[in-house]
């Protein structure tokens, strides 16, 4: 289990610079200093949710002032900075830099001098304390960094209902690459494993939650601003993830990724994680969440059809929807087909992900599933 499961806590009401600061400033008090984790001349990996080309008042990637923030703590303790993401679809350096641009982190560069990653270079990693993968293809300056620090959104997510800072180093891995294993990973439990042996492969040694405003609802691109008015601190992602899951309304252990992370020794349970700082608020009423409900284990054949009915699914808005495509290529299973210029699912071959109402551009994509389905599949 990590040595120091404590998180901090430190009010943070908005995005202003000094506010901002003086939050971080406090949480990384408890914790010595950003000297206690980056080192004179250490090469610094600043890892923020940068989902897709998203604005930062849309709430659904790390806001650039605490991205900001961070990059210059790490350069006062005389590490050498640079941001890096692989965002949902391809991995090319035009997305890359439209995303940047979009997000704010291109002007956190030009403002600090940091570096800011356009290289997609893939490295395969051996893992052989890996649960459900015994090697990975991660992105290598991320493999070669001396230290990353984490900078997850606060916010629900439509597949894990919660998404946070274990989650977040799924961007570790390369463009298309996260398709393939959404693939190779359908069960929410297996998933979940997937991303711990990332964690474990490729630790952060700090995270810090963006959690001033987060999103509620259809997350983690399609859901709704939601302020929280916090930022927090620890070194541990699933000490982290337990809080703030707790936090929005969730109960952490009955999150898989909780669940798996407690079974691996990573996660001591909620009553055994220290808090420090500002006392956490109690957010009334709970973060809305996504309404779906799906099974997430073997149906018997007789039941296999009827249940597929009930499950949730992906609908296309024809109002929303401008025959991009983008859904079509992102699809990991292939159940999205174009016809005359607008998407088409083949519902037996989904494996609701719903990468493509995650990564639609236009909000066209949302996820249905019937009254009886909700009600029976709890």
């Amino acid at each position: 289990m990590p040595e120091n499961n404590t998180v901090a806590v430190s009010s943070c009401a908005g995005y202003d610079r000094q506010q901002v600061e003086a939050s971080l400033h406090k949480l990384m008090e408890h914790f010595g200093g950003m000297a206690k984790f980056v080192r004179p001349g250490q090469v610094v990996a600043v890892k923020p949710n940068l989902i897709a080309k998203k604005k930062p008042e849309e709430a659904a990637t790390t806001h650039p002032m605490l991205v900001e923030a961070v990059v210059l703590l790490v350069q006062k303790a005389g590490g050498k900075p640079f941001i890096v993401d692989s965002p949902g679809g391809p991995g090319s350096k035009v997305l890359l830099n439209a995303v940047y641009r979009t997000t704010g982190m291109a002007a956190v560069a030009e403002r600090t001098g940091c570096g800011l990653s356009l290289d997609t270079s893939e490295m395969v990693l051996t893992h052989p304390k890996g649960k459900v993968v015994k090697q990975l293809t991660v992105l290598k300056v991320l493999a070669e960094a001396d230290v990353i620090i984490g900078l997850p959104k606060l916010k629900t997510h439509c597949m894990t209902r919660y998404t946070g800072a274990v989650k977040l180093m799924y961007g570790a891995i390369p463009g298309l690459k996260k398709a393939e294993y959404h693939f190779n990973m359908q069960r929410l439990g297996e998933f979940s494993n997937l991303l711990i042996d990332i964690n474990t492969l490729l630790p952060t040694s700090l995270t810090v939650m963006d959690a001033v405003v987060g999103m509620e609802g259809d997350g983690p691109t399609a859901g709704s601003p939601r302020q929280a008015g916090l930022l927090l601190a620890s070194p541990s992602p699933y000490a982290m993830d337990v809080v703030c899951s707790n936090l929005i309304g969730i109960n952490p252990t009955e999150l898989p990724l909780v669940q798996s992370a407690r079974e691996r020794g990573l996660c001591p349970a909620p009553s055994e994680i220290p808090l420090m700082g500002d006392p956490l608020p109690e957010i009334k009423p709970p973060f809305r969440l996504p309404a779906h409900k799906h099974v997430d284990f073997d149906i018997p054949g007789p039941f296999k059809g009827l249940i597929s009915k009930l499950q949730p699914k992906p609908i296309f808005s024809p109002e929303l929807c401008i025959g991009c495509g983008e859904c079509h290529r992102c699809c990991p299973a292939n159940a999205i087909h174009m016809e005359n210029g607008r998407p088409r699912l083949k519902p037996d071959a989904c494996i609701r992900c719903f990468c493509c109402q995650e990564l639609c551009p236009h909000r066209a994509v949302s996820v249905y599933q019937s009254w009886l389905g909700k009600r029976l599949l709890r």
